[in-house]
């Protein structure tokens, strides 16, 4: 008898825990690795409100790419060390909207799909576009690199304990996606968060009586 229980438990801790199940909507948007940076991207199509009107934004590619950094560096792409170093330490942010008709261009090929509604969306918007100060209707780049790919001034600052990952994050949850928000992230831990979080769409998917949006 105590053998046989002692099986049981295990053959119980050794089983793969079964995935809580998670909302699943209609539009796929992507949670793009970039070496040590995470970004959003967004379907062109389902972009709204004033921030679908600036400009990588208007060229109306498939998909608008959204990332925040440290300003100095973020902007920068002959940064050096020293630049890296002084974004450890609290200084200005930026966000860049970059416009791309194909995201494996731009995100080293580490991308997981996870699927949200339109008002999902709405909501992510409206916390990306609280994060860009303004005194218009429209904030003015601070650099443009072309046409599809400008900097704007963001908030809060950027610093070790809130870097581009934490901020990636917060944009997630704005969507209602179950990401963590504790403590200091890596990109690699945001991808992590993010496979879990569509493996529990998929698994929602295939609960008896689910119905897709």
């Amino acid at each position: 008898m105590r053998a046989w229980l002692a099986l049981c438990l295990l053959l119980t801790a050794c089983a793969t825990p079964t995935p809580q199940p998670v909302p699943r909507g209609p539009i796929a948007i992507a949670v793009a690795q970039r070496g040590w940076h995470t970004e959003i991207g967004i379907p062109a199509s389902s972009l709204t409100g004033p921030l679908s009107h600036l400009g990588p934004a208007s060229l109306h590619r498939a998909y608008l790419l959204i990332g925040y950094g440290a300003r100095n560096f973020f902007t920068n792409p002959k940064a050096g060390a020293g630049t890296a170093f002084e974004a450890l330490f609290p200084g200005p942010a930026a966000i860049n909207l970059a416009a791309f008709n194909n995201l494996d261009d731009a995100s080293d090929g580490h991308i997981v799909w996870l699927y949200v509604t339109q008002e999902d969306i709405n909501q992510m918007l409206a916390f990306i576009w609280s994060s860009m100060p303004h005194t218009g209707a429209v904030p003015k780049s601070i650099v443009t690199v072309n046409n599809a790919s400008m900097f704007y001034t963001a908030k809060p600052d950027y610093d070790a304990l809130y870097n581009c990952n934490n901020w990636a994050v917060d944009a997630l949850r704005a969507a209602g996606l179950p990401f963590s928000n504790a403590g200091v992230h890596f990109s690699s831990d945001v991808q992590a968060e993010a496979r879990r979080i569509a493996r529990a769409q998929r698994y929602s998917h295939m609960l008896p009586g689910f119905t897709s949006p």
